[in-house]
C-alpha cells in the first residue's frame, strides 16, 4: 500500500481527489492508498443532504468558504487546518466479504481508536460513525463502495475553531449530541485539549498508521506515489447540489431515525392522484450510493395509494444496506408526506402551513386532524411571547391581545384545555413527564422545526402524540444562541402564525370542564400573578 502525506489542499481537491482515485482504483488502474491531508475552511456534505438545508450558504460565500459534496453519506462537517483527515483506499479483503457499511465503519473507527492509543488517548466508537471521549465527539469516519474497492476516510479533531464551525453549519451543535445543555465545545473533544499540545504530523500520523495496520493490509515506504498527474482530478463533486431552496411548491416531511434524519419533497398530481415529483434526502449511510435516485425514480407517476407497495417491491428486487434506518422507516416518511396532502386539503392550508405542521404519532394514527380531535393541551415556546412582555419568561399569560400567544390561550381556555408556555429546556422535559403521568394522549402546541429535530428523542420518549406548528422569525438556531434558548435566557422574538393557528384548533373540540383537574393545572393555578407591562 502506498502511503502518502499530500500536505495542505482545498476542500474540492481532496474530495474530488478521494472520489477520482476509488474509481481508478475499481477500475485496476490505481494501487492502494494511504494519503493523509488538510483542508482550507471547506464546508463538507454527505452525498445525500440538501445543501441549503445543512449549510448557511450566504456565509460560506461571503467568507471564502469552499462548500463540496462528499462521495460518502452521513452528515455535514466543517473542515479546516486544524484537523487530519485521513482516506484509505484498498480492495476489500477476503475476511471482510459480507461485511455491511455499519461492520467496516465498526472496523475502521476501531482501528483509528488503536492509533491514538499509541499517543495514550483512549477513545471508544460511537454509531454509526463517530469516535467519541466520554460522550464528546473527536473523530468522525464515513464509507464509500464502488466495485470492490473501499474508501474509508475520517477527519480527527486536532484543535477546533467553534465559532466558524456554528457559523458555516446551519445546526451542527445539535448533530454531535443529544444530551445535555452544553455549549458546543463541551460536546466536541480535541487532541490539543487531551495532550496539552498537538502532536507533530509525522507523530500523529506514524500512531494513525499504526492503528490502521491492524485492519491487515501491506505497507510500502512513505512517498508521494508514483504517476499522480493531479489534472485528472475532476472538480465535478464540487458543484453536484440537492438543493432545496429554490421551489418552495413542495410539500414536505421529515423522519428521525437511529441513523439520521430522512426528509422528502413531495409534488403530487392533484387531478390524477399520481406522484408528479419527489425527492429524499438523508444525513445517513447506505449502499448503492444512487439509491434514492433509484427509488424515486421508481415512485414517479404511481398512484398515491401504491406508493408503499412500490417501496416494499423495490427492495424486495435490490439489494441494499440501510445503516440504521429499515425499509419501514422509508414507508413512513411517504406516510407522513401524503398524510400532509390530506392534512392540506381538509384544513385549508397552504404548501407552507401544511409543511409547519409537525406530527408526532406515537401509536395514534399520524393524521394531524385525528390527533388534535383528542388534544387536551396546548403547550407554547416563551420565545414566540413579545420580548417587552412581563409574562414572556412565566408559564402563563393575561391574554392582552398583543399577540399571536395570548390568541393561542385564549383559543385553549375556550376549549378548556390545560395551557402552558414552555420556559426552557428542562422546563419541556419535566411538563412533559408530568402530562404522561397525568393521562395525557395527544397535545398541540409549537416550536420551531430545528428544535424539533433536533430534540426529537424528548418528544418521542414522552410517548404522547402532537402536532406542533412551526414558528418563524428568530430563533436561537439561525442566530446560534442555543445554549441561552435552552436555559431560558433568549431575547430575540419568533412568530406564531395567527392563520395556521386559528385552522389547527379549529380542529380541536370544545370539552366541558373536567371534574378532576390534572397536577399540572392544579400546580399553574397557585402561580401568582404579576401585572402586564406594555410597551
Amino acid at each position: 500500500m502506498e502511503v502518502w502525506d499530500s500536505k495542505l489542499n482545498d476542500g474540492g481537491s481532496n474530495t474530488a481527489f478521494d472520489h477520482a482515485w476509488l474509481a481508478l482504483h475499481a477500475d485496476g488502474v490505481r494501487p492502494d492508498l494511504l494519503r493523509f491531508h488538510r483542508s482550507r475552511p471547506t464546508a463538507s456534505i454527505g452525498r445525500h443532504q440538501a445543501l441549503d438545508r445543512e449549510i448557511r450558504l450566504d456565509y460560506c460565500r461571503q467568507h471564502g468558504i469552499e462548500i463540496v459534496r462528499r462521495t460518502s453519506g452521513g452528515g455535514a462537517l466543517y473542515l479546516d487546518e486544524n484537523q487530519q483527515g485521513i482516506s484509505l483506499i484498498f480492495r476489500r479483503p477476503s475476511d471482510w466479504t459480507g461485511l455491511g457499511l455499519a461492520q467496516i465503519l465498526a472496523r475502521f473507527c476501531a482501528a483509528l481508536a488503536d492509533g491514538l492509543a499509541h499517543l495514550g488517548i483512549q477513545a471508544r466508537f460511537k454509531a454509526p460513525n463517530d469516535l467519541e471521549i466520554d460522550g464528546r465527539k473527536l473523530a468522525s469516519a464515513f464509507v464509500a463502495i464502488q466495485g470492490d474497492s473501499l474508501l474509508l476516510h475520517a477527519t480527527l479533531l486536532c484543535d477546533a475553531d467553534i465559532k466558524t464551525m456554528l457559523e458555516a453549519l446551519r445546526v451542527p451543535t445539535e448533530k454531535l449530541t443529544v444530551t445535555g445543555l452544553e455549549s458546543a465545545r463541551q460536546r466536541l473533544v480535541t487532541l490539543k485539549e487531551l495532550l496539552g499540545e498537538v502532536p507533530e504530523d509525522a507523530v500523529l500520523q506514524q500512531a494513525l498508521h499504526q492503528g490502521l495496520e491492524t485492519l491487515n493490509v501491506g505497507w510500502v515506504d512513505s512517498r508521494k506515489p508514483n504517476d499522480i498527474d493531479e489534472s485528472w482530478v475532476s472538480p465535478a463533486l464540487r458543484s453536484t447540489c440537492i438543493d432545496w431552496s429554490e421551489d418552495n411548491t413542495a410539500l414536505e416531511a421529515l423522519h428521525k431515525t437511529p441513523g439520521g434524519v430522512l426528509s422528502v419533497r413531495f409534488w403530487p398530481d392533484a387531478e390524477v392522484k399520481t406522484i408528479a415529483r419527489l425527492q429524499f434526502a438523508a444525513d445517513l449511510n447506505l449502499h448503492p450510493a444512487d439509491m434514492l435516485e433509484h427509488l424515486q425514480r421508481t415512485l414517479i407517476g404511481l398512484p398515491l395509494a401504491q406508493s408503499e407497495p412500490a417501496v416494499r417491491a423495490f427492495f424486495a428486487e435490490n439489494c441494499c444496506d440501510l445503516v440504521g434506518f429499515t425499509v419501514d422507516d422509508i414507508c413512513r416518511l411517504l406516510q407522513r408526506v401524503l398524510n400532509k396532502l390530506d392534512q392540506q386539503q381538509e384544513m385549508g392550508l397552504s404548501t407552507a402551513q401544511a409543511n409547519g405542521l409537525m406530527v408526532l404519532d406515537n401509536g395514534i394514527e399520524s393524521n394531524a386532524p385525528t390527533i388534535l380531535a383528542q388534544a387536551s393541551v396546548m403547550l407554547l415556546p416563551y420565545c414566540a411571547k413579545p420580548a417587552w412582555c412581563q409574562w414572556r419568561h412565566q408559564d402563563d399569560c393575561v391574554e392582552c391581545g398583543k399577540c399571536a400567544v395570548g390568541d393561542a390561550y385564549r383559543l385553549a381556555r375556550e376549549r378548556n384545555m390545560q395551557v402552558t408556555t414552555i420556559t426552557g429546556y428542562e422546563h419541556l422535559t419535566a411538563t412533559l413527564g408530568q402530562m404522561k403521568s397525568d393521562g395525557v394522549d395527544a397535545y398541540v402546541g409549537a416550536c420551531c422545526s430545528q428544535f424539533f429535530i433536533k430534540r426529537h428523542h424528548a418528544f418521542h420518549e414522552a410517548g404522547m402524540a402532537a402536532v406542533l406548528m412551526d414558528i418563524s422569525g428568530a430563533n436561537c438556531y439561525e442566530l446560534k444562541q442555543e445554549e441561552a434558548a435552552y436555559a431560558g435566557r433568549f431575547e430575540a422574538e419568533a412568530r406564531l402564525d395567527a392563520d395556521t393557528l386559528e385552522r389547527v384548533m379549529n380542529r380541536v373540540p370544545f370539552r366541558p370542564q373536567r371534574i378532576a383537574p390534572t397536577a399540572l393545572a392544579i400546580r399553574k393555578s397557585k402561580k401568582c400573578r404579576i401585572p402586564l407591562i406594555e410597551p
